[in-house]
C-alpha cells in the first residue's frame, strides 16, 4: 500500500470498528423504545420518538468512544503506522461516525413512527427540549452555575425537532456528537500522554468548551439560553456560528499536539 493512503485504511479500520459499536449502542436503544412502546400501550401517555430517545444518549456513547481512541494508538504504531496517519483516519473516522448515527437513527425512527401510526391506542410526545434549559434555578449560586450549565450541556443539547426540519435535525445532531467524541479524544489524550494530574486538567478544559458549544450553537439557531447564560445574548449568529467552528479547530489542535510526538506504550 503507498505510504500516502495509509491513513485511509486507518480510516476504514477504525470507522468499522466504531460503527460496530455504535449499531450496538442503536440496537440497545431499540430494544429500550420497543419496551416503551408496549408499556405505553397499557398506560395512558405517549411515547418519544425513536430519534428524541437517541439524540441525548448518543452524545456520551460518542463521548466514550471518543475516549477509547486513544487506545488504538499502539496498535496501529506497533504495526508500523506513524503517529500522523493515526491522526488523520481517527479524525476522518470521526467525522464518518457522526454523520452516520443520526441518519441512520432517522430512518429506523421514521420506519418506527409509520409502524407505530397505525396503532391507534398510541401517541408521540412532542417534547420542549429546548426550554427545559431555563427551568434549572441555581439561586446565583457559581458553582452551582458551571455545574449545572455542564449538566445541561450533557442532558439538554441543543436539539431541532426533525418533524420540523429534518436536515437541519440531522446537522445539529452531527456537530453535537462529533464535538463530544473530540472532547473525549482530547481528556483521554491528555491522561495518555501527560498523566493523571494534567489529565484532570483537560476534564476542565473540556467542561468548558461543552458549555460554550451549547450557548453559542443555542445562539446561532435562536434557542433559549439557560438562565445564568443571558449575558450572551448580545452575540451576534453569525459570530457565534464562527466560534464553534474556533472552538473545534482548536481542540483539534489539541489533539493534534497531544498525539504528535507520544511515546506508545506497546
Amino acid at each position: 500500500m503507498k505510504k500516502s493512503t495509509i491513513y485511509l485504511k486507518v480510516t476504514g479500520d477504525m470507522f468499522m470498528v466504531q460503527s460496530l459499536w455504535i449499531l450496538g449502542f442503536l440496537g440497545v436503544m431499540i430494544v429500550v423504545h420497543i419496551f416503551r412502546i408496549i408499556t405505553a400501550m397499557f398506560g395512558d401517555y405517549g411515547v418519544d420518538s425513536y430519534f428524541d430517545s437517541v439524540f441525548i444518549a448518543a452524545n456520551i456513547a460518542m463521548f466514550v468512544i471518543g475516549i477509547l481512541c486513544i487506545y488504538f494508538l499502539p496498535h496501529f504504531v506497533g504495526n508500523g503506522v506513524t503517529r500522523k496517519d493515526y491522526f488523520r483516519g481517527a479524525m476522518l473516522a470521526a467525522i464518518g461516525l457522526s454523520i452516520a448515527l443520526p441518519i441512520i437513527t432517522m430512518v429506523v425512527s421514521t420506519l418506527g413512527q409509520f409502524i407505530i401510526n397505525q396503532i391507534d391506542q398510541i401517541t408521540y410526545n412532542n417534547p420542549d427540549i429546548n426550554s427545559a434549559v431555563q427551568e434549572i434555578d441555581t439561586n446565583g449560586n457559581i458553582i452551582g452555575n458551571i455545574i449545572s450549565s455542564t449538566v445541561q450541556s450533557i442532558i439538554i443539547p441543543p436539539y431541532v425537532n426533525p418533524t420540523s426540519n429534518w436536515i437541519l435535525a440531522i446537522a445539529i445532531t452531527s456537530i453535537n456528537t462529533f464535538i463530544y467524541y473530540l472532547i473525549g479524544w482530547m481528556i483521554s489524550s491528555g491522561f495518555y500522554r501527560l498523566g493523571t494530574i494534567p489529565g484532570l486538567g483537560f476534564i476542565i478544559i473540556g467542561m468548558i468548551t461543552l458549555i460554550a458549544k451549547d450557548s453559542l450553537l443555542r445562539i446561532t439557531l435562536n434557542l433559549p439560553l439557560a438562565e445564568q447564560l443571558t449575558f450572551l445574548d448580545f452575540l451576534p449568529r453569525s459570530i457565534a456560528a464562527s466560534t464553534i467552528l474556533l472552538m473545534v479547530i482548536m481542540v483539534i489542535g489539541v489533539i493534534r499536539l497531544l498525539t504528535k510526538q507520544v511515546t506508545v506504550k506497546l
